[in-house]
């Protein structure tokens, strides 16, 4: 019978059964088979049964299949593992709870392993010190892991005093004064696995991961042994657990700060110790890092715990890991999106391993499953939270993602099965009182912990505050003056980017040391900016807040905050940046203008995370998942589903935000991230080569998956140099999957397809891409330099260093190599390299403690296989240097430089095959850039990734109905109202620090200390008090609003009708309030530009809208979406427009947007305004309602007149705006103040009104103008033109004179008549005779502006020259005019964007009237229809024949009646204005009537303006050059068949039938056609020939001879 049986089973999971076996005995027999009965015979007669990890899973399952059970003999050498060697490495054939093996998922090898392993344990455990071996036994004897293994090796023993034997072994190791009987006998197996670390005491040995994860208590039992001072104080804690002795060996500091008298540090850090949860607010420079990490260097130091830090900020941690390091501190490490990929994967490595104690990562990085393992495989002893007033909707920087962190801590408790609380530490520089509520209040109610606070109030009494009153004219010059007036390190903080910028640009030509730094550059120039400033070599930073954060530079003299900062806490901390060094007096000053307030109002008014965006989020998961609860989509895809923007910025940040508001309402779950990486290297050089091995690669199906391939990589190609994506970080590179569909318009599984694909042809791989860069201070010259000069040192350290622990003292050791010749030592450096040393486990370094500059040092390696190690890691390192300095000199000293691990190994290959080298490894490779990295030579960045990141979602609120509601949204409401108060608050500390200096340092005090709101009204009463809780200054408010009416205002302030339908008059301001609203949208409400649509019924009115509004917004109103329902409509088909077909695009677009076939960012709206509304029609309308359906919480803004609804023959009806009535949550508004017309026609023109029948309005307009004008009412027997303009000729035109007639025709005559005797007039005409787009001198223009550059967006200069040119040709055209002022205010509505698909768009929409301005002096002749959104102060109708008796004829009356401000002349031949018929008029003061009986002979002069149907079109064919030789203006002859030119021999055009029967009726009345001018050129399609012909259109004057007038 054999003693010993070793076995290992492979067991199908899914399954749950056995399918391999092996077993291997003592007298070498085995058996390798997959029939459990041949197996149960292999083992049966075996009195022990070996094995790892078999008690709880290999012979579970034999029991499940056979129902024998073999426990009672069984040994598992996995819970004998970390007893018997704890000391890292621990043994070579465990990893965690699994055996090595070159051979995986072989039962046999396996059983073979365990049979190694338990020969070394019996080896490990006869080692032991007796007293161990009875203290191991005495705990574990009756445990059934391990009884067994005592009773096979005969060992037994008892011991009397466990408890005594225990202390006395581990005398100076745990506290004398722990309760170790308790735990002795409830915890005896976490007892033994903590005593085993304790007995190693070496800091990077630790628990296995699976003994936490099955005895979580040995945590606990660590910490209670030996991180829990006790009173009485014993050997262990007065020296492990005293704080002084910590702070001195880790810090070199003698003592703790103080505030104010008060040792607050101090007793935090014992808090600390004391497993205290507490809330620290200490001041910016306050020492807040050094009080959470000594607790935690002790915590590593005693029970080998982890610390997690929570930071927002990426830089500062870097900045506090670096700092760390530079007192030969490395246990700390960082994992965020600033590491490259070597740096990552070290990191994690040294997490798991337990080499690192302290990790900081950010809120986001909870998400992430692999920090999730990181943090299940330690004992996590603290969660340091910084920047805690994110907690609070009443900080600052209230961010969603930190909710999350209790959910996470339960989660991690659960996971580990934990009860005690994981102790908590947060830290703030600047809490007001509500905000230390709220977090205190969140860790109560989330984990039940209760935090203990410590807080100053101290303040900086070496820094000295300043305001300047300033402008944007004169801001730079007060600048330069404080520059010059104080020379020292000065930080100037501005709040844009741009400004950053120019302004550090500006100072740089003025010869200032000056650069600039903001959150949108590249890590590597952040740094190189940092660098440069805390060395001396630039004096002036000009930043956004993004800098600062962990700069600590004592010397600054001055903070100049050019742009004022956004929140009292955040001017008092960027200010703080200043006079670190308190001995140096500090100068804080503020260039004060009330304008840049407005700037942060508007910032935040574009970032923060509306109530309706959120809605639109919700709506998208609860469409997205009607068939399953569990959603996995990208942050990008779900705000493409959502119909936002694609243009939006930091989308990922606002998705989550919304999903994180969505799960604190309860309606969804958000799980771990589980990105996807495809690639981290591409490993061709350019498209040449892409192509290449596409072309001959039988991997791809066909040419459509070729294409997707060359598309695909020359977009990859292009985004390498750009950042590259982290896991676990919020990013928005172009790399992703999700982007890269979107942008190249494929589906996502398709990409992810064609990528697997370009793998397969190794042209994307896993040889991690990196990025270098150089400068002119840093080049691959000066890298081999510093290798050169670290290779000298690291050899000579190599030779100083002993074998056994010895004490270093770094400047002695700086001397020698000094002396030894290598110049560039410092005792930096050589900390540099003892840090990378002990990164790579060469040494073990602690601090001395009777200096900082003292180490000690324990060498952990052969000298000689040290050196060679050395030998070979320096020339890998060589071989990148010279690589990058050649690639380098290649792309023209480039400064960034991009190579994969697998460049370095081929070039080191090619080298072997010229030198001997020793061989290299892709690890080789890494540990060579890493230790380039570590001292300097090269400064590294991310690299590449290919990647797909989908968040997952999992719905909780079932029901289809609910809508995330306003009282959801109330936290994040309260935190941006708290935003928006505290802009108006630094402003008013401003104001009151230029008033008076001590009242302002006490409204800082009393903000920090008083309760919010008792504070808010204590510093702002009455009228201040509304003020405050607006999104502007009370100035900009007056400058917007204060214009405004009473009952305008009620409009503007209406936040909560979904439907608001606005009547409004004539003269009553419409345009203006629809201009205020949308201002009052943008800046007083939720409203962000891409969730605004205005929508339009003409070009014109799109235009005057955005002319006005960006009057009165400025810049602002360039990113407003005005547009008609034509081009809207058009851009939702993706169609270039025409309006001769618009009536279908509306059509089309209505059924799309209902069958869900457009793009849902083109329709996902918050708030849609309309313009005219009484001019839908039924498409139209139908249009409204389709997006109103689309968008369930969507406001609609409806502004008209339905008093001026005169379009009905087109179908427009006033009948649409009482449909908006009828939801629900709507209100109508009347505006009836006419503020354009005297006191007398407002009753006049009220009295005419009545006649109309089905009106919406109910109140009549009321006049705003108390005097009255005048009124006159002549009536004629028959003709009335000729008389008329008699009339006025001999009375003389007034300035701004309008006469308004029925017919085109009728406006011709008349123009034609003031022109022969002289009047200066300009005639608005319909444009219906052609289209602006085919005029000649428009078509000139665009083809001169493609030709210069056919790109999509057009260049300013290119744009300028093509109107130098139009000037050069066409300055002499009467149409020059018009063009110029089309150009104009295309550019004015486009600002610095213009694209030529909008200019074509633009005049294609446009009519020529659009464009005609009423010069000084004219008369402007129009007909009535033409002339709605006019007005002048005299209006003169000539009403020939006119019928009013339809609403529609009385309403287009009414508009003509109603352009008038002081004088109304009616010159008509009916009855309707009658006094003596209608009583109505009887009273109406100052209307005069005429009465002229005498019969009048029409006019003797026509005049016509001929279109494309006057032109017998056939007859251009011919003429064509002919035509090219006039322009606009020119003279023309003319006979009674059509134009001639200047011979009379030749027609240049003839005349169509149709235009000839018109003339001839007035031939036999003596009419002969007497001149001719060109009016226009255009450009004519013929369908028949397919080509377009230019055809001249002229003016015709036709004159009856001995005409008199």
């Amino acid at each position: 019978m054999s003693k010993l049986v070793f076995i290992d089973t492979e067991v199908s999971i899914t399954e749950k059964r056995i399918e391999d076996m092996g077993g291997l005995k003592d007298n070498g027999d085995y058996i390798h088979t997959n029939k459990i009965t041949d197996f149960i015979k292999f083992i049966e007669d075996a009195e022990y049964i070996v094995g790892h990890n078999i008690i709880h899973h290999d012979l579970v399952f034999i029991e499940n299949e056979t129902k024998r059970k073999y426990y009672d003999k069984a040994i598992d050498t996995l819970y004998l593992s970390p007893l018997l060697f704890p000391k890292k490495p621990y043994h070579k054939l465990v990893k965690n709870d699994k055996l090595e093996d070159e051979d995986p998922n072989n039962p046999l090898h396996d059983a073979e392993n365990a049979m190694h392993l338990f020969n070394d344990e019996i080896n490990a455990f006869y080692k032991l010190p007796e007293e161990l071996k009875v203290i191991y036994f005495s705990l574990l004897k009756d445990q059934i892991e391990f009884t067994n293994f005592f009773v096979y090796n005969n060992f037994s023993t008892n011991s009397s005093d466990l408890e005594k034997l225990i202390f006395s072994y581990f005398q100076g190791k745990i506290c004398q004064n722990v309760k170790v009987k308790d735990i002795i006998t409830r915890h005896p197996v976490e007892l033994a696995y903590a005593l085993a670390i304790i007995n190693v005491d070496d800091d990077e040995s630790i628990t296995p991961a699976w003994v936490i994860r099955q005895y979580p208590i040995v945590s606990n039992v660590l910490h209670k042994l030996r991180n829990v001072p006790c009173n009485k104080g014993c050997s262990y804690c007065n020296e492990r657990l005293d704080i002084h002795k910590a702070l001195k060996m880790y810090f070199g500091y003698d003592s703790f700060r103080t505030f104010d008298g008060k040792p607050l540090q101090e007793q935090a850090v014992q808090a600390a110790i004391e497993n205290k949860s507490m809330l620290v607010v200490f001041p910016t420079g306050g020492g807040k890092s050094l009080t959470f990490q000594l607790p935690a260097l002790m915590n590593a130091r005693n029970t080998k715990g982890l610390t997690v830090v929570i930071s927002p900020l990426q830089s500062l941690m870097k900045d506090q890991v670096d700092n760390l390091e530079q007192r030969s501190i490395t246990q700390a490490v960082t994992i965020n999106g600033m590491l490259d990929p070597i740096e990552r994967k070290e990191a994690i490595r040294r997490l798991f391993e337990g080499e690192a104690h302290i990790l900081y990562i950010a809120p986001e990085a909870l998400r992430s499953r692999t920090i999730e393992k990181i943090l299940l495989s330690r004992n996590i002893s603290r969660i340091v939270i910084d920047e805690a007033h994110c907690f609070s909707a009443w900080g600052q920087d209230f961010r969603v993602d930190y909710l999350y962190i209790a959910e996470f801590i339960k989660r991690i408790k659960e996971q580990k099965g934990i009860k005690e609380d994981i102790p908590v530490s947060c830290f703030t520089a600047t809490a007001k009182p509500n905000v230390i509520n709220d977090i205190v209040q969140y860790f109560k109610d989330n984990l039940h912990i209760d935090l203990e606070l410590f807080t100053t109030k101290s303040t900086r009494k070496n820094l000295q505050f300043h305001v300047i009153e300033s402008t944007s004219k004169n801001k730079y010059k007060h600048l330069r003056s404080l520059l010059d007036y104080k020379k020292c390190p000065t930080i100037v903080y501005v709040s844009r980017t741009r400004t950053a910028e120019n302004l550090a640009l500006h100072l740089v030509r003025d010869n200032y040391k000056a650069r600039y730094f903001h959150g949108q550059m590249e890590n590597y120039e952040k740094v190189e900016v940092q660098e440069l400033f805390m060395r001396g070599d630039i004096d002036i930073i000009v930043a956004t807040s993004a800098f600062g954060m962990g700069v600590d530079k004592k010397d600054v003299g001055m903070v100049i905050h050019y742009d004022i900062s956004d929140s009292l806490e955040n001017y008092l901390q960027e200010a703080g940046r200043a006079g670190r060094d308190l001995s140096i007096n500090a100068d804080c000053f503020i260039l004060f203008d009330k304008d840049d307030l407005n700037k942060h109002f508007y910032l935040l008014n574009q970032t923060k995370v509306t109530h309706q965006e959120i809605q639109q989020i919700w709506k998208a998961i609860k469409d997205l998942t009607k068939i399953q609860s569990q959603v996995s989509l990208s942050a990008y895809e779900l705000a493409q589903e959502a119909g936002w923007n694609d243009h939006i910025k930091d989308v990922t940040n606002r998705v989550t935000t919304a999903i994180a508001a969505l799960e604190d309402a309860g309606f969804v779950q958000r799980g771990q991230n589980t990105p996807r990486v495809f690639a981290t290297s591409i490993t061709v050089k350019n498209m040449i080569e892409v192509r290449r091995i596409i072309e001959t690669s039988k991997s791809f199906d066909d040419d459509k998956e070729k294409m997707a391939a060359l598309r695909i990589m020359n977009h990859l190609i292009g985004e390498r140099s750009r950042k590259r994506p982290m896991l676990d970080e919020i990013d928005e590179p172009d790399s992703r999957v999700d982007y890269i569909a979107e942008i190249l318009g494929y589906e996502r599984d398709f990409v992810i397809r064609i990528i697997q694909r370009l793998r397969e042809v190794n042209i994307l791989a896993d040889d991690k891409d990196i990025k270098v860069y150089f400068n002119e201070l840093h080049t691959p010259h000066k890298a081999k330099s510093i290798l050169s000069d670290f290779e000298k040192l690291e050899k000579l350290m190599v030779d100083y260093l002993d074998e056994d622990k010895t004490v270093i003292n770094l400047k002695s050791l700086n001397e020698l190599a000094l002396e030894a010749g290598i110049s560039n030592s410092s005792v930096k450096s050589i900390r540099r390299l003892l840090n990378f040393w002990a990164i790579k486990k060469i040494i073990k370094q602690e601090p001395a403690r009777f200096s900082p500059n003292h180490l000690r040092v324990t060498l952990l390696r052969e000298k000689d296989t040290l050196l060679s190690e050395v030998n070979k890691r320096i020339e890998i390192a060589r071989v990148i240097t010279e690589y990058l300095e050649d690639k380098y000199k290649q792309n023209n000293n480039i400064s960034k430089i991009a190579f994969s691990l697998l460049d370095i190994l081929k070039e080191y290959e090619r080298r072997m095959a010229l030198y001997d080298l020793p061989s290299c490894t892709s690890d080789d490779v890494e540990n060579a850039i890493l230790y380039l990295s570590k001292i300097g030579a090269l400064k590294i960045e991310g690299g590449f990734l290919v990647i797909y990141n989908p968040l997952s979602i999992e719905r909780l609120e079932k029901d289809n109905k609910a809508r995330y509601r306003l009282d959801h949204y109330r936290k994040l409401q309260c935190h941006y109202e708290q935003k928006k108060q505290m802009v108006h608050i630094v402003g008013e500390y401003a104001k009151l620090l230029l008033e008076d200096y001590k009242a302002a340092l006490k409204f800082v005090n009393d903000y920090f200390t008083l309760e919010f709101n008792t504070f808010v009204r204590k510093y702002f009463r009455s009228d201040k008090l509304e003020a405050i809780n607006r999104n502007m200054t009370p100035e900009k408010f007056q400058e917007l609003f204060g214009v405004l009416s009473p009952q305008q205002l009620k409009i503007i302030n209406d936040k909560e009708s979904q439907y608001i339908v606005v009547a409004a008059g004539p003269g009553s301001g419409k345009t203006k309030i629809l201009v205020h609203k949308l201002a009052s949208l943008l800046y007083l409400e939720d409203i962000k530009h891409e969730q605004l649509l205005m929508l339009t019924f003409s070009r014109a009115s799109a235009t005057e809208f955005k002319k006005r509004l960006i009057k009165l917004i400025k810049s602002s109103a360039y990113y407003v979406e005005i547009k008609t329902f034509y081009s809207y409509c058009f851009d939702l088909l993706g169609r270039v427009g025409n309006i001769e077909n618009g009536k279908d695009t509306i059509i089309e677009a209505c059924r799309r947007i209902e069958n869900d076939e457009v793009d849902p960012s083109r329709i996902t709206k918050s708030v849609l305004v309309i313009d005219e509304a009484q001019d839908m029609d039924e498409n139209e309308y139908r249009l409204i309602k389709a997006l109103i359906n689309k968008n369930e919480t969507m406001r609609v803004i409806a502004v008209g007149d339905d008093d001026q609804n005169i379009f009905s023959f087109r179908g427009s009806s006033s009948q649409y705006m009482q449909e908006l009535l009828k939801y629900d949550n709507a209100k109508k508004y009347e505006l009836v103040t006419n503020y354009r017309s005297k006191a007398n026609l407002v009753e006049f023109t009220n009295k005419f009104v009545q006649t109309i029948d089905n009106r919406l309005k109910k109140t009549p307009i009321f006049a705003y103008q108390s005097d009255n004008g005048q009124i006159e009412v002549i009536k004629y027997k028959n003709e009335i033109i000729v008389p008329a303009l008699k009339y006025h000729i001999k009375e003389g035109f007034i300035d701004s004179t309008c006469i308004l007639t029925r017919t085109n025709h009728e406006a011709l005559q008349v123009l034609g008549i003031l022109l022969k005797n002289g009047i200066s007039c300009k005639l608005i005409r319909s444009s219906d005779r052609y289209q602006l787009i085919n005029l000649q001198e428009i078509r000139f223009f665009l083809e001169e502006l493609r030709n210069l550059n056919p790109n999509p967006k057009i260049d300013m200069a290119d744009w300028q020259e093509a109107k130098r040119k139009l000037k050069v040709n066409y300055s002499d055209s009467d149409n020059y005019e018009l063009c110029l002022q089309i150009l104009n205010d295309f550019e004015v509505v486009s600002g610095n964007d213009m694209y030529y698909s909008d200019l074509e768009m633009f005049i294609k929409e446009s009519k020529e009237e659009d464009f005609l301005s009423k010069g000084q002096g004219q008369v402007v002749i129009s007909t009535i229809h033409k002339s709605k959104g006019w007005e002048f102060n005299h209006v003169i109708l000539i009403l020939d024949n006119y019928d009013i008796s339809d609403d529609e004829s009385k309403r287009a009356l009414y508009v003509g009646l109603t352009r008038a401000k002081e004088r109304i002349t009616i010159h008509y031949n009916g009855e309707y204005f009658e006094k003596n018929h209608y009583d109505q008029y009887k009273n109406v003061k100052n209307l005069n009537y005429k009465y002229d009986n005498n019969d009048y002979a029409p006019s003797d002069f026509l005049l016509y303006h001929l279109s494309l149907e006057d032109i017998h079109l056939g007859s251009v064919h011919y003429t064509q050059d002919l035509i090219k030789t006039y322009k606009s203006g020119n003279l023309l002859n003319v006979d009674a068949d059509g134009i001639l030119d200047n011979t009379k021999n030749k027609y240049i055009c003839k005349f169509s039938k149709k235009f000839k029967t018109e003339i001839d009726k007035y031939i036999p009345l003596g009419y002969v056609p007497t001149r001719a001018k060109v009016k226009n050129i255009v450009y004519w399609y013929d369908k028949d020939k397919d080509k377009e012909y230019l055809v001249l259109l002229p003016e015709i004057e036709l004159t009856k001879q001995s005409s008199t007038i």
